[in-house]
């Protein structure tokens, strides 16, 4: 699939039959049945972290532009206010438009940063956003609260699986526990 590391299913794989040890064929087949359940729940907390990050990507972009926003027009009331006690003319101001453009490019970067997976680069990113007057944590918490997240068809999928897991887990201990030798798997 897409967006998976093919090198990653092998070790994935070969440590889980590690571990589950299965010896005879049948077990074998349990074994791999369980394995491809376990990567499929694993592939679907990707994709919900992946679609969080985003959503939570743009969520800090919005929020940071708006506040840009917020110091320009607070930038431009100082400006106004300084003209005219200055004795100036109302019609000769000139007032600086706020650079939509530009503040949307510097808050997309400055998301990036806090949803990355370095832990400086997100404490660099968070003390930038709490500069900016914003709170991290009300942030999320809007977020949260405002219904926004569309992970839910991934939670729906791994609620799904890991019930699948238990089950076909409990077949292979079940199965292990009656083997009519005792036997020891060979680990490669």
């Amino acid at each position: 699939m897409p967006g998976q590391s093919p090198a990653a299913f092998p070790a994935f794989e070969a440590g889980l039959l590690r571990a589950l040890a299965p010896v005879t064929p049948y077990e074998a087949v349990i074994a791999e049945n369980l394995i491809a359940i376990e990567w499929d729940m694993l592939q679907h907390r990707r994709m919900r972290d992946r679609v969080l990050a985003r959503q939570v990507e743009h969520k800090i972009t919005e929020a940071v532009v708006e506040a840009c926003h917020a110091r320009h027009e607070a930038h431009l009331d100082q400006v106004w206010d300084a003209w005219i006690e200055a004795g100036k003319s109302e019609e000769d101001f000139q007032e600086t438009p706020f650079d939509r453009p530009g503040a949307l490019s510097e808050a997309t970067e400055l998301a990036a940063r806090a949803v990355s997976r370095d832990a400086e680069t997100v404490a660099a990113a968070e003390a930038e956003i709490a500069a900016l007057g914003l709170d991290m944590v009300a942030l999320m918490a809007e977020f949260w609260q405002a219904g926004e997240v569309a992970t839910r068809f991934h939670d729906r999928k791994i609620a799904e699986l890991e019930p699948r897991c238990r089950e076909v887990k409990r077949d292979l201990d079940a199965l292990q526990a009656a083997r009519p030798i005792e036997a020891v798997a060979e680990v490669s």
